[in-house]
């Protein structure tokens, strides 16, 4: 890349915000051109942790787009875009807020998974998400040392819950990257979850994920497909608490979309909160 281009990369105004430790870069792209920081080159060099601003993935708002207050999209650390990402729609929720793109108490935002609604609700984002259908109470892989059940849900995207004793005990780097790219997945892989009790009725549970291609501090989408593997193993009941990797706790409620079928509509309540704001400075670009 050009002097010239990086020079058009300075002084770009964003927020950093954390969704329960899952973190990102957002641009309003009503002041940003969303051409220059949506490139996966631009995407990587902003999100290192060393020479960029760093965050597991970056968030581009545009304002009242197709009806909806605002769209969302999303983008992992990798470059890659992401149809889907629970605590990014959070942190969107908030966002949109508090640029007056829509009323606090009912949100509609639009993903590349389709139209979601949110809201704020005593002061804490929450969302809604569209049925998930896709379920696998046994994914059909064999299980590793101490590990219980795997199974499957698409919520989004893909995602595989395996259930343990103690997520604590894992080797999260071989057996995520292990599961993430196996071969009944098919070319896309999914994001996997590994889950455990907490011993005071909540849960425990860490995240490899895909784009990001190691542990994010927590997942919202993967906290669904959690929440709704356990309900469906019959271990656990909504309104479901998830202790995410950073400590913090989001919470899960599902509703059955038909009877007794293997159908859920869930709603996601988590943090989405402004870390701290700036402007970039020289962002130097590899490749």
């Amino acid at each position: 890349m050009s002097d010239g281009s990086v020079s058009r990369l300075s002084g770009i105004p964003f927020a950093k915000m954390t969704g329960s430790g899952n973190d990102f870069v957002v641009f309003d792209a009503r002041h940003v051109d969303g051409s220059l920081v949506t490139r996966p080159e631009v995407i990587r060099a902003i999100c290192n942790r060393h020479n960029g601003i760093g965050a597991d993935g970056i968030v581009l708002l545009e304002a009242k787009p197709d009806g909806a207050d605002a769209r969302v999209h999303y983008f992992n650390s990798d470059g890659s875009a992401a149809d889907l990402c629970g605590n990014a729609t959070l942190c969107s929720t908030a966002m949109a807020v508090e640029l007056q793109l829509g009323k606090a108490e009912a949100l509609s935002l639009w993903t590349d998974a389709g139209l979601i609604h949110s809201r704020i609700f005593e002061g804490v984002p929450e969302i809604d998400l569209e049925t998930v259908s896709d379920i696998r109470p046994d994914a059909g892989i064999s299980l590793g040392d101490g590990e219980e059940r795997i199974g499957f849900a698409m919520i989004g995207v893909p995602h595989l819950v395996v259930l343990c004793p103690d997520v604590g005990a894992i080797d999260l780097m071989a057996r995520g990257a292990y599961l993430r790219r196996h071969p009944t997945l098919g070319s896309a892989g999914a994001n996997v979850n590994f889950v455990a009790p907490n011993g005071d009725r909540s849960w425990r549970y860490r995240t490899f994920e895909r784009g990001v291609e190691g542990e994010t501090l927590a997942c919202g989408t993967g906290s669904i497909a959690t929440a709704i593997l356990l309900q469906t193993w019959a271990l656990a009941e909504s309104p479901v608490s998830l202790r995410t990797a950073s400590g913090r706790t989001v919470v899960v409620t599902l509703r059955r979309s038909a009877g007794d079928s293997l159908e859920f509509l869930p709603s996601l309540r988590g943090e989405g909160r402004v870390v701290f704001r700036g402007e970039t400075g020289t962002i130097f670009i590899d490749g």
